[in-house]
């Protein structure tokens, strides 16, 4: 399957869902930073699960409940308050792990087919949103039906339970082969549970999608003694996660409230993240600026401070300084897709030809590392039409259309762009396959 088509089923899925927007609002969050954490923290438990975690995504729903799920594939989806909540590299892999069992378990294929016998475009958008889902809570994990829906409601759930228990034990294998400690999936559903037990007290447990709390706590603790207890976390990768945490909470907790969070009084480099970010965001630039230049003196060769640089001046104003910033992120990662975003957004600020220039060439690089960021291909297509390149233009139009679910749009504009592109080349192709895959979603 090409990827053009790959980029066109996920945003047909997930589009209706998420609203897709930029980065850090409501929608998918995505950061370089955070975006190589999670990476080297699922890394192992998908490899235990046997999939290669070049393929698996990872997306950051911006949202404050205590979930995940698995959707459409190789797709793990990561609510933004489940991964401030979870305080440990091994909690994190657990949900992880959890989810790369539905995946391995070819759960969804199987969840699809039984959806078939429920009746009713209603009871099959209930069942839609209790698909796969950690945290088993109501909203995610219940669906109430009445009248005929009702048998096929409770067939499909059931169903669903089933797979539920598997990907737990699935999970705690994944996390045994991996090195790290089975407990940790259990202290993650216990605080689940504790967060759902109110509210789970009126509901028909067969009415549930997950396995009954106390039936699935006793099946994981039994399981957990008969494996490994795991090997200590790498100090290094407790760094990493401490830094995502503090960087989450910057930019969406409210800057008071992370103030409070992460005083003066602390030190630590994560703090001083927080708070950098937190004063960026009051605003107040001199501050924030000033405790991010400490962070870099402490590690002058770290990508994603000099990015987070590049942000905060761009975002000040100050595009030429911004530039500079990024292009010195860029030298630390040069393939991050990113990174180059950001980057040739700030030459896009800079509003000179060769300015310009050197900006299509660092969003077409970021483009092809990275076709599912709408941000930069909005600044794509700028940089190509003030080049006059019309039909590049055109294509990075289409393409943002179809990952914002704008697909008329995105038609038009991919019509456009196989009419001015060389018909042959990988540009008027990419252009046909948009056509193509808008054709077959509307039959």
């Amino acid at each position: 399957m090409g990827r053009v088509v790959r980029i066109l089923i996920l945003a047909w899925m997930i589009w209706p869902m998420l609203g897709l927007s930029s980065a850090w609002s409501r929608g998918l969050i995505r950061d370089a930073e955070i975006e190589y954490t999670l990476d080297r923290i699922s890394r192992p438990v998908l490899q235990a699960a046997g999939l290669n975690p070049a393929i698996v995504n990872l997306y950051i729903v911006n949202d404050n409940d205590m979930n995940a799920f698995v959707a459409g594939g190789q797709n793990i989806f990561l609510f933004s308050g489940m991964l401030t909540a979870l305080r440990t590299v091994d909690e994190l892999r657990a949900v992880i792990a959890h989810e790369a069992g539905h995946i391995a378990g070819g759960h969804l294929a199987r969840r699809d087919s039984a959806m078939r016998g429920a009746r009713g475009i209603a009871a099959i958008g209930m069942i839609g949103a209790a698909a796969a889902t950690l945290a088993g809570g109501p909203e995610a994990g219940v669906a109430i039906a009445s009248g005929t829906q009702n048998a096929a409601l409770r067939q499909v759930l059931a169903h669903s339970r089933a797979e539920e228990a598997a990907a737990d034990q699935m999970g705690l294998r994944y996390m045994a082969l991996s090195g790290s400690n089975p407990q940790a999936m259990l202290d993650v559903l216990k605080a689940f549970r504790s967060r759902d037990f109110q509210r789970s007290l009126s509901l028909d447990p067969y009415l549930q999608s997950h396995p009954i709390w106390s039936e699935r706590l006793t099946l994981i603790s039994e399981r957990i003694a008969d494996l490994p207890k795991g090997r200590p976390t790498d100090p290094e990768l407790v760094y990493w996660h401490a830094r995502m945490i503090a960087k989450l909470e910057g930019f969406l907790r409210p800057p008071p409230e992370t103030l409070r969070a992460y005083p003066a009084t602390r030190t630590d480099e994560p703090a001083q993240l927080a708070r950098a970010v937190a004063l960026h965001r009051l605003p107040d630039p001199d501050a924030s600026l000033a405790a991010l230049d400490t962070l870099i003196a402490e590690r002058p060769f770290d990508p994603y401070y000099l990015e987070l640089k590049g942000q905060f001046l761009l975002e000040t104003g100050q595009a030429q300084a911004a530039a500079d910033a990024y292009r010195a992120a860029v030298v630390e990662a040069p393939r991050d897709p990113q990174i180059l975003g950001g980057l040739g957004r700030a030459l896009l600020n800079m509003n000179s030809q060769e300015a310009t220039v050197e900006a299509e060439s660092a969003l077409s690089l970021s483009a092809r590392y990275d076709r599912a960021n709408a941000g930069v291909l909005r600044d794509l297509a700028l940089a190509s039409a003030r080049l006059g390149n019309e039909g590049a233009a055109a294509l990075a139009t289409a393409e943002r259309f179809v990952l914002t679910g704008q697909f008329s749009d995105a038609a038009r504009n991919a019509r456009r762009a196989a009419d001015l592109l060389p018909t042959g080349s990988p540009g008027w192709q990419r252009a046909e396959d948009i056509l193509s895959m808008l054709r077959r979603m509307n039959n």
